[in-house]
């Protein structure tokens, strides 16, 4: 089957992430009237752009397979990473106030994504007002996202590491993929970029992880062994010698 076939045949009625993606709480006929202004687009490689920093804001672009990261560059041009994108997750809200975006998204493997075009937005949420209130939804957990990313900063090492493996397996298992083994999809250096930590300490973290038998690490495939462990170190409940011992 080619890629053209497969994208004709795939639409927000059949997509296995209607449940978390734009149809979110759409009734049928809803979902309907949007596949007429949903637009699939062409699978990216890794390392290929979504979009931009600069890029007029083209529409919403909704992930359908694939992982990506959204990263804002700084007057130095240094890299951080400020998000870790699944399917079913929607991204371009940062460019709906001056019409251009601020970050760049890419790809972090082979990826395809559905677009909701900038110049349909108003009237397709005018005539399904439900869309808008699900887009309104999707901008609020971006933030709060964001929010939680910008404490856990503030916390030690461990602790940051802990949360983010949490929070990604919840998301995993969301979507109905498996929440106790599943790709990370940075590399150590990138997750250091996204937690505020050095490379070493990422790897010396996780290395000690694994060997308190919390984690199986493969590259970038992680294997829940000891969840309660995490989540006590996750909340703070477990001193740092505990875990660093």
């Amino acid at each position: 089957m080619t890629m053209k076939q497969s994208e004709i045949q795939v639409t927000c009625q059949n997509c296995g992430f209607n449940s978390v993606c734009f149809p979110r709480g759409l009734t049928q006929e809803e979902i309907s009237r949007l596949e007429d202004v949903v637009q699939r687009r062409k699978v990216l490689h890794k390392g290929d752009f979504l979009l931009r920093h600069g890029d007029p804001f083209a529409g919403l672009i909704a992930i359908k397979s694939g992982m990506a990261k959204l990263v804002f560059h700084n007057e130095q041009g240094e890299e951080h990473i400020v998000q870790i994108l699944l399917p079913g997750e929607i991204l371009g809200f940062g460019a709906l106030a001056q019409q251009k975006h601020h970050c760049s998204a890419q790809a972090l493997d082979t990826l395809s994504y559905c677009e909701l075009p900038a110049n349909q937005l108003h009237q397709i949420c005018f005539k399904i007002p439900t869309l808008l209130d699900e887009i309104l939804r999707h901008a609020s957990d971006a933030i709060g996202n964001q929010r939680v990313q910008a404490v856990s900063i503030k916390k030690p090492a461990e602790q940051r590491l802990a949360a983010f493996l949490l929070d990604l397996s919840k998301r995993y298992a969301f979507r109905a993929f498996s929440g106790e083994e599943f790709s990370i999809g940075f590399t150590r250096q990138e997750l250091g970029n996204y937690l505020d930590l050095a490379l070493a300490t990422v790897s010396r973290t996780l290395k000690q992880f694994e060997k308190n038998g919390w984690l199986v690490i493969h590259g970038k495939w992680i294997r829940i062994v000891e969840r309660e462990a995490l989540e006590r170190l996750a909340a703070g409940e477990m001193p740092e010698s505990d875990a660093s011992a």
